[in-house]
């Protein structure tokens, strides 16, 4: 059968091909990482012949029915954090239940621990690597996402369209934008026509603020599309909260949940900055030493910057840096700002020059890299400063935050965060803001460990760093 057939036979019978895709990626890391496992056993010396191996493969066959469980196989992905806290469960709750079947076949002993604890933590390494990489090698192909029609010709439609088309990951290709008609009635026709066309879209529709006939609309639409996305007019500051539905007896209700008002999920928190930052140690300091050493022979001056920022609740404190800008770096800003006007634009929108005068060559190098971060590790140890949060802000930069400012006192700064890993310095200051009340709004401790792992690839090719 060519690949053209499968497309066609897939889509026939309903089942996005992405999901069989990831499905099939899933299985493939599973069994390759357990194969794997049991063969380096091998050449440790055991043998491989015992009935138990067998008994052990076959059970990696219901990781499918945990993922369904999970949430990890439907046709509008989860969110990457919560993925990765589902495909964490995944793996875990399969290496528990081959535990249970080897304790009740009593073959326990036989069976090797170090085996299954290398192979469970092998597998919650690569699975959420192996899906990122198939989203980014296929997730640009014609095939790839379920068809999605959207309801709502106004600005924020095209702004969804144009977002939802920019991440393929989240599952969902943008096919057709309809404008709201006068009445719901109106929309029969070229609904019909598209559905024939794509029989297993998703329908989107964006809701207009105060519009009595919202309610028509979105019962209509209902009846013709399996799955159909609600957008509400202020959906710039709703769809960043936390939001999960729940009845109260027969009322439908939103829940938000702000998890930075649980202290023990703060604790965890904290916990993991200080366990990192003690794991790191090792490798930090000698790497600090060789690059404090560059800084001084490229240019007199102390190593470590230290600056004036705005922390958790709204209390000032300093950030330590190693020096990537010359020691007279304000009177050379001044300068320059003052001989081209254009690039005072370019200060006063993003307060960063894509082409910064003050920068040293080492800084250069310091900056592409991400290591003048580096002794900011000092901040997270003190407690002014976490690994993950939003970037700590200048006094200056107070009033471009807006409201957004109260909610930003409410979490420590950190070295990393979402806006670091959604463009960085490549975005407006405005998109920074809106990250940093994403986060906020959103945050958990998988989101955290995400925007970790995003990091390493992040800082590795210097995307948005200058």
């Amino acid at each position: 059968m060519s690949a053209r057939s499968l497309l066609f036979f897939l889509r026939r019978t309903g089942l996005p091909p992405q999901l069989l895709v990831l499905l099939g990626v899933d299985m493939l890391t599973l069994f390759s990482v357990a194969v794997l496992a049991f063969l380096l056993r091998g050449l440790c010396g055991e043998t491989l012949s015992h009935p138990v191996y067998p008994l052990v493969l076959p059970l990696i066959m219901l990781a499918p029915v945990l993922g369904i469980v999970l949430g990890l196989y439907r046709s509008i992905a989860l969110p990457p954090h919560r993925e990765l806290k589902a495909l964490f469960g995944m793996t875990s709750l399969l290496y528990a239940l081959v535990l249970v079947v080897l304790f009740v076949t009593k073959n326990g002993d036989i069976f090797s621990r170090l085996v299954l604890v290398g192979a469970w933590a092998a597998s919650v390494l690569l699975l959420p690597v192996m899906r990122s990489l198939c989203r980014y090698k296929l997730g640009r192909r014609t095939w790839w996402g379920c068809p999605l029609i959207i309801i709502g010709a106004s600005q924020s439609a095209r702004s969804v369209w144009h977002t939802v088309r920019q991440h393929p990951e989240c599952g969902l290709k943008p096919v057709l934008l309809l404008d709201v008609p006068a009445s719901a009635e109106d929309l029969r026709s070229p609904l019909d026509a598209a559905l024939h066309r794509y029989p297993n879209a998703v329908g989107l529709v964006l809701l207009k603020m105060g519009d009595a006939g919202n309610t028509d609309l979105v019962r209509f639409a209902n009846r013709f599309f399996r799955q159909l996305l609600i957008v509400p007019h202020s959906e710039a500051d709703f769809y960043r909260l936390w939001v999960t539905p729940c009845d109260i007896g027969k009322v439908t209700a939103l829940l938000l949940s702000q998890n930075l008002r649980d202290r023990r999920r703060l604790a965890i928190k904290r916990g993991l900055d200080l366990v990192l930052c003690l794991l790191a140690m090792p490798i930090i300091l000698p790497l600090g030493l060789v690059l404090a050493a560059a800084i001084r022979l490229d240019n007199r001056g102390p190593v470590f910057y230290r600056q004036k920022r705005i922390g958790q609740y709204g209390k000032a404190f300093y950030i330590f840096k190693f020096r990537s800008m010359r020691v007279d770096a304000d009177a050379v800003l001044a300068e320059y700002l003052a001989a081209k006007p254009a690039l005072r634009k370019e200060w006063q929108r993003d307060q960063k020059l894509r082409n910064d005068p003050r920068v040293t060559r080492v800084g250069r190098f310091l900056r592409k890299t991400s290591l003048d971060e580096l002794p900011q590790l000092i901040n997270v140890l003190m407690g002014s400063m976490s690994l993950v949060g939003p970037r700590p802000i200048l006094e200056s930069q107070v009033v471009m935050h807006g409201p957004v400012f109260e909610q930003y006192c409410c979490v420590r700064p950190g070295i990393t965060g979402l806006w670091q890993v959604s463009g960085r310095n490549n975005t407006s200051y405005a998109v920074r803001v809106s990250c940093d009340n994403y986060y906020i709004s959103n945050w958990s401790v998988w989101l955290d460990i995400w925007i970790l792992c995003r990091t390493v690839p992040v800082a590795l090719t210097g995307d948005g760093a200058y």
